[in-house]
């Protein structure tokens, strides 16, 4: 008799039963986003990246195919949560961003995703309060987006780095995007760890090296210190004495199971931002927040 097979989003809630309420809105908004068909990216958009440094999508060519992809689905996504069961502020704030569309021209309209793609902050801030509207659940949701029609090939680190030993990419920045990293994840890599960041907006994951801040450089480790909850032995603090910044990290078994999958979801180790905001270090990566 086989084993009965477990879900490993209900043990996980079962852990963290606090953590019910987040898990349900993030799964809303996803079935609001759907699976749309992928734009496609072609490897030589991956071999300049590679050979310049320059994320897929800071190339002109591919952030105007996302910026159309994105614009030509993101009112069907806004009505879906508008009509979802999640918090009234998120049904008001996407309602108010459908009237706001419905008023403006095609140009207008794909302003909003152009400035998040760009990551210019101050343009995007502008655009929200010029029209009132929620700046951190429009980008947040529109990143969501991003992710969604991303290839989720490219999101696979050893696509980027076939050889951790000869690695391609290891930058800072996610390859796709261009943002910074919002979690880290040790993998078993023959007798040791390497480490791959996760981004925070396209949920890209790549190399990067085992030691150091994520966000400033700094690889002095007598500068550096790691914060270790109680409740867990998978995830803990990196953090980082020269830029007060921190960086969650998955420690666990990384075997590609579903289980892993959660614990690279930012909603599910919210708990240990609260903890690193009570000792005052500094969050990056999260695009609600940035």
């Amino acid at each position: 008799m086989k084993p009965k097979k477990t879900d490993p989003m209900k043990s996980f809630l079962k852990k963290y039963p606090f953590l019910a309420e987040a898990e349900r809105i993030y799964r809303l908004v996803d079935e609001a986003v759907g699976t749309p068909e992928p734009i496609q990216l072609p490897e030589r958009a991956v071999t300049k990246t590679l050979t310049e440094k320059l994320p897929i999508l800071q190339q002109e060519t591919y952030k105007s195919r996302m910026v159309r992809a994105v614009s030509l689905m993101q009112e069907d996504v806004f009505t879906r949560i508008a009509e979802a069961e999640v918090p009234p502020l998120m049904q008001e704030s996407a309602r108010e961003y459908l009237a706001v569309l419905k008023k403006l021209r095609k140009a207008a309209k794909e302003e909003f995703i152009i400035a998040v793609l760009r990551q210019d902050k101050a343009a995007f801030a502008a655009l929200c309060e010029q029209h009132a509207l929620n700046e951190g659940f429009i980008r947040s949701t529109i990143w969501r987006m991003v992710a969604a029609l991303v290839p989720a090939e490219l999101k696979e680190p050893d696509g980027w780095n076939p050889d951790r030993d000869r690695p391609r990419f290891r930058e800072n920045y996610c390859p796709v995007c261009g943002r910074r990293p919002v979690l880290a994840e040790l993998r078993k890599y023959r007798e040791g760890r390497t480490r791959d960041l996760i981004c925070g907006g396209c949920g890209t994951r790549w190399l990067y090296a085992r030691v150091g801040c994520v966000y400033c450089g700094n690889t002095n480790l007598e500068k550096m210190h790691t914060l270790e909850p109680t409740d867990s032995d998978l995830m803990r603090l990196d953090i980082c004495d020269v830029c007060d910044s921190y960086i969650k990290t998955y420690r666990g078994p990384a075997n590609g199971s579903d289980a892993d999958a959660i614990y690279r979801q930012d909603w599910a180790s919210v708990h240990l931002d609260l903890l690193a905001e009570e000792k005052g270090l500094h969050k990056k990566g999260n695009p609600i927040l940035e």
